[in-house]
């Protein structure tokens, strides 16, 4: 039996030190969750890739090629009354919005929908810095924010008991400081959730112009009334009486924060922690400002969703300036903006003065050296690039940019509308998860407006940059079910010239690229696709000797990838 499984069915209480993520993942199986499926992001991932595929005997899990996919599937699940988990990190969430902000407006009964978001305030791996509760609560989907690791555990139940009763979308946020964190979780209780009746009418769920006035007129009117209410009662908000002379209103994890400032500077503070951010339990927060005789302070990640909603209700509160450039909050800062002495702990160490690199053995290593040595030549002028592993290649000069998911042909193609002449002077440049997820979009685009240029996807086989997922180009899928899925297939019935080349050969890698840029010069697309295995795939033995550089015979060609 795998650890996950013994903690999904080991007695209730048990005390058990794990991962912020596992200890969702086995949350929702203990709260009887039917299913979940997701999109890998750092730092969600490990709840589907670490978690719920352990145990695919006890829920129904897999991995969608995007988010939004991902949300329709959860939607369909819960069509056929099933209680359902996606996940995702926050751009996912806007790659999804399409889906996520027409199913959030569906009265008619289904099983619950539950979105695990992870939020990366610092950020550590992810692009932008964008609070999504703006969104949220344009959708009417209420937000639950987890304080604690046992919160984390039991988010699921939380989220889908109020999916259930007030017939919503629920959203966790997660901090990405307790997904990666470990702490101490008290096993919940196990429970068998019956799957709700499937609708009367299938019919209902469309979304016809007038039928979208109707259920936003009955979302405004309706639920979001009942769910105020419910906030205002909840036992999630914990109110902690202090002096009464200075206050805090936060959320999240920064709850723990609050409390270890407190426990290090000797203050007492009225704190009052908040479960849902959304909606806000605004006559608790007045009362809670009232009893308070000196300053009331907003501390939450993120920009100013919570200040900013108070002080509209007309109650003073201070938190972030309007410019303020604080997302995440520490213990030092917190202190800080209190005015008191920063709680004692181990000074700062500077990092190493290091970029993140490729990986030795990387098959897309020798392809970013030979693209890095013609940007050196003048033989190309931009490198147009996307998220994963690829990105990396900008540290080998072999990059330049890196918008979002699927953004690098399209970029491209923007550029060559602008200077056509530069068609043969630049590259498009992704992976085989990205192009599958999004990036199959701007390849069609291209063919479908007739522009020439050169596209590389670097297919190694999976979604490497999250630790090793299976995508549409893996042998198989979460189940192990063979995959049928055919990238170069999909490409040339798009109508695309594909070229494919092995991303260990440096001749022929060299070969292709300069005939591709010589097709564009004459007019053509063409599609590279770089083949190669992962090293993170490949059994540390089978590495072989490492091979050593003699620093007097080097004439750094760039052939061995170690120099």
């Amino acid at each position: 039996m795998s650890a996950v499984k013994a903690m999904c069915t080991d007695k209730a209480g048990k005390g058990v030190v794990i991962q912020g993520n596992m200890a969702f993942a086995v949350g929702c199986v203990r709260a009887g969750i039917h299913a979940a499926d997701g999109y890998p992001g750092t730092p969600s991932t490990e709840v589907i890739d670490k978690g719920l595929s352990q145990v695919q005997d006890m829920i129904t899990v897999g991995w969608s090629v995007n988010e939004a996919v991902a949300a329709g599937v959860g939607f369909g699940h819960t069509l056929a009354g099933s209680d359902c988990v996606v996940t995702m990190k926050i751009p996912g969430l806007f790659q999804a919005a399409d889906v996520i902000t027409s199913a959030a407006f569906y009265t008619g009964r289904r099983g619950s929908l539950v979105y695990y978001i992870a939020s990366d305030y610092t950020p550590s791996s992810t692009q932008h810095l964008v609070d999504p509760r703006y969104v949220l609560k344009s959708c009417c989907v209420p937000v639950f924010e987890p304080r604690s690791h046992q919160e984390m555990h039991e988010a699921a139940r939380i989220a889908a008991d109020l999916g259930r009763q007030f017939n919503t979308p629920v959203a966790v946020i997660a901090s990405g400081v307790l997904c990666h964190s470990e702490g101490l979780v008290r096993l919940m209780d196990t429970a068998v959730r019956e799957k709700a009746p499937l609708p009367e009418k299938m019919s209902d769920f469309i979304t016809l112009p007038n039928r979208a006035r109707m259920f936003h007129d009955q979302v405004r009117t309706t639920r979001i009334p009942a769910l105020r209410k419910m906030v205002e009662e909840s036992a999630l908000n914990t109110w902690t009486k202090g002096d009464g002379s200075v206050g805090i209103i936060t959320h999240g994890v920064n709850g723990l924060f609050v409390e270890e400032v407190k426990a290090a500077t000797g203050k007492n503070i009225d704190v009052l922690s908040l479960g849902f951010t959304y909606p806000l339990p605004m006559d608790l927060i007045r009362r809670f400002c009232e009893s308070v005789s000196g300053p009331v302070f907003v501390i939450e990640d993120g920009y100013r969703f919570i200040q900013e909603s108070i002080l509209a209700e007309g109650i003073a509160v201070e938190g972030k300036g309007q410019d303020e450039t604080v997302t995440e909050w520490s213990p030092a800062l917190i202190a800080a903006r209190l005015g008191l002495a920063s709680p004692a702990g181990k000074s700062e160490v500077a990092s190493l003065p290091r970029p993140p690199m490729i990986c030795a053995g990387c098959p897309y290593r020798l392809f970013g050296q030979i693209v890095g040595k013609m940007r050196r030549k003048g033989k190309l002028e931009a490198v147009f690039g996307d998220i994963g592993c690829n990105t990396l290649l900008h540290f080998l000069n072999a990059m330049d940019t890196a918008l979002a998911m699927g953004a690098s042909e399209a970029k491209r193609l923007g550029y060559v509308l602008s200077r056509p002449e530069a068609a043969n002077k630049c590259l498009s440049v992704l992976g085989d998860g990205t192009e599958c997820h999004s990036g199959l979009d701007a390849t069609r685009n291209t063919i479908f407006r007739n522009i020439p240029g050169v596209k590389v996807i670097l297919n190694n086989e999976w979604t490497a940059m999250t630790g090793g997922q299976p995508s549409p180009t893996s042998p198989a899928n979460l189940a192990g079910d063979p995959n049928v899925f055919d990238l170069n297939g999909s490409l040339k019935a798009h109508g695309a010239n594909v070229v494919e080349v092995s991303g260990y050969e440096k001749k022929d890698l060299e070969k292709a690229l300069k005939k591709a840029l010589a097709d564009a010069e004459a007019g053509t697309f063409t599609t590279l696709v770089v083949t190669g295995t992962c090293i993170r795939k490949m059994p540390k033995e089978s590495y072989g000797v490492k091979m050593a550089v003699d620093p007097e015979l080097c004439i750094r060609c760039g052939m061995c990838q170690i120099c």
